[in-house]
């Protein structure tokens, strides 16, 4: 049975939101003011999910989407209108999640600074799937292979594209990155050299790396701006030493960096001697850090995308850092840990909005929490 209705508003994870008999119609590949036939895929008491069986009438914000895969892949989201109409899509919900999430009233948003490049080929690494025959991404919500198309996948760079397109792979998931030098690398036990703002970083195919090749030195330069004017940081879910070193480099600081991964921390400790700065590295977890080890004036935050436990944001609370710079991958969490800070008596004073993953509902989040101080 099919339903017609018109879609009002976008919602997070890539979805357009339309009504029926007053409730919410969660659709895909849906544009604002497009009006849709949809099939019912999954009901819930107050909403439901479909898919557009027919465009009855198209959004006027609705193009051609570029791939030929764009709604089978799992990969991109919003394919199917202009770039300039999803950032504004992606900032509208990062303020929207601010507002419902973290109950911070509009006056207390800053205004939100949009950081862009290149719609596609910015990334430089990708894990992709084969079964013998073809090679691509799973299909949507499934772990069926959607295969490359011939042009190769649009946000992938065009030399990783070809080395997927011309390898015999014989095993599954396959993990390529490209280099420093423009070489692709898909050998699970080598070591990848990266370069940023003239930082030298190796790491492990297998280790965490912002993908996003043209706004990598963007983001540096963002979180060494924000805290030039400090002495010291702890860097929470440091990685590989990506921020750590470069604000050690850049600002003169000093700190340490902490991770839960063992194999991103033996590379930080790597990167540290290599680019001749003297920041500690240790695996441990926020939840384990004893507050009150040192006196750091900054903690830098990177957390996975479930963000910082209670637990946690009390530890950093306990730190008593004068800033806060708060790197997040997912606005939910995002705005769940600003309410906590801000309960705490810090500002959030800055925010920037990087499009790291173009055509996909995934938005970075740089924040700046600043401690309240008392006259």
């Amino acid at each position: 049975m099919t339903h017609t209705i018109t879609i009002q508003r976008y919602a997070n994870n890539g979805y357009g939101i339309g009504f029926l008999d007053g409730k919410a119609v969660f659709v895909p590949y849906s544009a604002i003011d497009d009006v849709v036939a949809v099939t019912i895929t999954q009901q819930a008491k107050n909403y439901c999910f479909a898919t557009i069986t027919d465009i009855v009438m198209p959004s006027p914000y609705r193009i051609f989407p570029q791939c030929p895969a764009f709604t089978h892949c799992g990969g991109c989201d919003y394919l199917h209108i202009p770039y300039e109409h999803e950032l504004t899509i992606k900032k509208q919900l990062l303020h929207n999640t601010l507002t419902h999430i973290g109950s911070i009233p509009n006056t207390n948003i800053p205004e939100i600074e949009i950081i862009h490049n290149s719609r596609y080929h910015y990334r430089s690494h990708a894990t992709v799937h084969t079964d013998g025959k073809h090679v691509g991404f799973y299909k949507k919500d499934s772990h069926s292979i959607e295969p490359l198309p011939q042009q190769g996948c649009l946000l992938l760079h065009n030399e990783i594209n070809r080395t997927i397109r011309t390898t015999a792979w014989t095993y599954d998931p396959v993990k390529c990155a490209l280099d420093a030098s423009g070489n692709v690398c898909f050998d699970p036990t080598a070591t990848i050299t990266e370069s940023e703002c003239g930082i030298t970083y190796i790491r492990s195919i297998d280790t965490f790396f912002q993908a996003n090749r043209y706004l990598r030195s963007t983001m540096l330069q963002i979180v060494g701006e924000l805290t030039k004017n400090y002495t010291s940081f702890l860097d929470i879910g440091c990685g590989v030493g990506f921020f750590s070193i470069y604000v050690a480099k850049t600002n003169s600081m000093s700190g340490e960096g902490i991770d839960t991964n063992i194999v991103s921390i033996d590379f930080a400790k790597q990167n540290a001697i290599l680019n001749n700065v003297s920041v500690k590295f240790y695996a441990i977890g926020v939840e384990n850090y004893h507050p009150f080890k040192s006196n750091y004036d900054c903690v830098i935050l990177d957390p996975p995308r479930q963000g910082i436990s209670k637990r946690g944001r009390k530890t950093i609370v306990a730190i008593n850092p004068v800033i806060i710079v708060y790197v997040s991958c997912n606005p939910v969490t995002f705005s769940r840990d600003a309410k906590s800070f801000i309960a705490s008596n810090y500002r959030l004073q800055k925010l920037y909005l990087i499009d790291m993953f173009p055509a996909t509902h995934h938005t970075e989040v740089i924040g700046l929490f600043c401690k309240i101080t008392s006259r």
